[in-house]
Formats: C-alpha cells, structure tokens, sequence
C-alpha cells in the first residue's frame, strides 16, 4: 500500500481536518465575540490579534527546536489541544475583556501550536515511510485538509454564534479540542525507538547547515513572510473595498472566499504531484505570478462576477503557496522537523504583522483600494527573493 494511503496517514489526515475545523470555527468570529460579545471599541478588538500573532511566533520558535529533541511529540501536542479546551471554555463563561484578551493571548495561541506541532510529526511519518519524491506530494494532500475545513469551519462557526450564542460555540470548540487530544494519544502510534530518534538527532546535528542553506533559508523566510503579508492585505481590505469603493454588499464576501477555499484543493494536489516532476522554486514563482494578476485584476475590477472569476488565481497562488512551503523548508532544514514547520507556520505570523502595519498605513494615507497596488509591488519583491534562493529541485 502507498504511503500516502497508509492507515496513519489517513489518521493524520482526518486530524489535521479536525484541527482545522475548530481553528476555522474559533478564530474567524473572534472579533465578533469582542466586538458584539464584549461590546468594545475596534481599537481594542485588534490587541488580542496582534497579541496572538507575536505569542504565536514566540511559541513557535522556542516549543519547536525544543521539541525537536523529544522521543515523542505526541503528549506535546495533546497538552496543546487540552489548553485550547481551556481556553474555549473560559471564552463560553467570561464577559470581561481583560479576562478574555489574556486568555486569547497567553493560551489560545499556545494552543494553536498544536498545529505546528502535528505538522512536525507528519514531517518525521514523511521522512521514515514516504519516497523524498513524494513527500511534497503528502505534505500538499496533508494542507488540503486545512483548506477543506476553512471551507465549512466559519459557517459553521457563525451560524453557532448566531442561532445558538457565543457560549454554546466555544463549547462546541472546547468538545473538539478534547476529542483531538484523546484521538492524538490513542491513535497515533510512536514512530521509531527512542534510540533511533535520538541517533536521527545527533546525525543532523553532526552537520550544521551551511552558509548557502541559511542564506536560501532567510530568504525563502522572507519570500513566504512577504506573500502571506499579501494575502492577509488582501483579506483585510476587500471587503471593505466592495462596501466602500464599489458599493457592494459584503455579504458576498464569503461566497467569494468560498470558492477561492474550494478552488485551492486541487491546485494543491496538483502542485505536490508535479512537485517531485520539477524545480519547486519554480512552482513557488509561479505562485508569485498568480497573485500579481490576482492584484492587478481586484485593482481594475469593478463588477461582482469579475472577483469570482478572479478566485482562479487566488487558488493557484494560496495552494501552491500552502502545499509546498514547508517542503522547501523541510528540504533547507534537514532532521529538524518540529524547527522547520514551527519556522513556516511563522512566516503567516510574520506577514499578518507585516500587512497589518502596511493596511493601516496606505488605507489611512489613501483608501483601501491602493492596498491592492502596494500588494504587487509586495509580492515581486518575493519573487525576487525567491530567484535568490538555491534549493535543490
């Protein structure tokens, strides 16, 4: 049987969807609960935001290389899941915004690193089990999951929020959590001897990574962060450019990110399969090409049907950019799985820091609108970074 379609693998798979379900349920109606829920001002919706962005990143880094010297990662990343479950159930009862803001901040960011955490044990079942030609491939169909369950999760999430209150959505997250963490530890097995790990460590160890890896890693690193910066523009300003500059109604903003969701699930199978046919920097520039005929089409558009028509573009450019990323820094950073997904889950934290600085600016300065035109010049200075880079095909 394929690796790719060996019990584990399907398990890692259906839990990677999970994940990504409760994750799509709890933060997209965040700013809702503090906005409507709490009743604050939308200065004080973006603290937790940003908090969660820069914990996010400080978590990252430090549980990753740490965890890269554990024998098993599973209790790690089921602790992570009970912390959410935590978190979610002092989200259900807790109407004061101190309370909340800390909890969001301190604990539900910890608790995302599950995430990242799981991806590193995808990355150590691909290096023991999958064909190196096929791991972009099997690290594509494992993103996959995410992209389906952002396709449902935030429906799901508003409509709980909506018909049922806030209290009884968290709770319904808080239930996920635990299901994940009880299933990690039940399910999925122990990949190889404690002797083996720690022989696999000391062998990475033994070779550092040279002086042209760590310049193509700095550089793929910016590439991603410049990219995801993009995107996160992008998701922030459309929506308020259809309502504002074109008088569009925002309730077509779902279906738009809707079909751009549905759409990437291909294109990410497609970008692993023909990953191990050519260069994946290749790929990746393409990706970069996507998203500046993406920009410069919302920059002219000025009908509904023409940002539909536009989601193709999205979807070439988020799904290369999701279902091979982490290959290009599993490949600059070799034996050190749990460093490497925690340093590509990063560089969305990266960018999301990054294009929340440059919305505010160029909206305030000029209008949402132009946040399209900066996005262009964002992301050729991406691909240009990404030509820099030297990563073996």
């Amino acid at each position: 049987m394929s690796p790719l379609f060996r019990p584990l693998a399907l398990g890692i798979y259906a839990l990677f969807l999970l994940i990504g379900v409760v994750c799509a349920l709890v933060l997209p109606t965040l700013s809702l609960f503090l906005a409507k829920g709490l009743g604050v001002r939308p200065f004080l919706v973006g603290i937790p935001f940003a908090g969660v962005a820069l914990m996010s990143i400080l978590y990252n880094q430090v549980i990753g290389s740490w965890s890269d010297k554990l024998a098993d990662r599973r209790p790690l990343i089921a602790t992570f899941c009970f912390i959410g479950a935590l978190a979610t159930i002092s989200l259900a009862y807790s109407r004061n915004y101190l309370v909340v803001a800390a909890v969001v901040i301190f604990f539900l960011s910890l608790a995302l690193v599950s995430f990242s955490q799981l991806l590193a044990y995808s990355l150590d079942y691909a290096e023991r089990n999958v064909p190196a030609e096929r791991i972009p491939l099997f690290n594509a169909i494992v993103r996959a999951q995410i992209a389906i369950a952002w396709v449902a999760g935030p429906p799901a999430g508003f409509l709980l929020a909506s018909y049922f209150g806030f209290k009884q959505m968290y709770l319904t997250a808080a239930g996920m959590f635990v299901f994940i963490g009880l299933a990690i530890l039940k399910f999925l097995p122990h990949l190889d001897s404690h002797a083996h790990h720690l022989d696999h460590l000391e062998k990475a160890d033994l070779v550092p990574l040279g002086a042209l890896q760590k310049r193509a890693l700095v550089l793929c690193v910016i590439g991603f962060s410049l990219m995801w910066g993009a995107n996160n523009a992008y998701l922030i300003s459309m929506p308020l450019h259809l309502k504002d500059g074109l008088l569009i109604g925002t309730e077509y903003v779902g279906w738009i990110m809707g079909t751009c969701a549905g759409l990437e699930i291909p294109f990410m199978i497609l970008a692993g399969h023909y990953a191990a046919r050519t260069n994946i920097m290749n790929l990746i520039k393409l990706a970069g090409a996507s998203a500046l005929v993406l920009y410069a089409g919302v920059y002219v558009a000025n009908a509904l049907w023409q940002f539909f028509a536009l989601q193709i573009f999205n979807a070439v450019f988020i799904g290369i950019l999701a279902g091979l990323g982490v290959s290009v820094i599993q490949e600059l950073m070799p034996g050190r799985s749990g460093a490497a997904s925690a340093l590509y889950t990063n560089t969305s934290h990266f960018g999301n820091l990054f294009s929340s600085l440059l919305v505010a600016v160029v909206a305030d300065a000029y209008t949402y609108h132009q946040v399209f035109l900066v996005n262009l010049l964002v992301v050729a200075l991406a691909i240009l970074a990404f030509g820099r880079a030297r990563v073996k095909s």
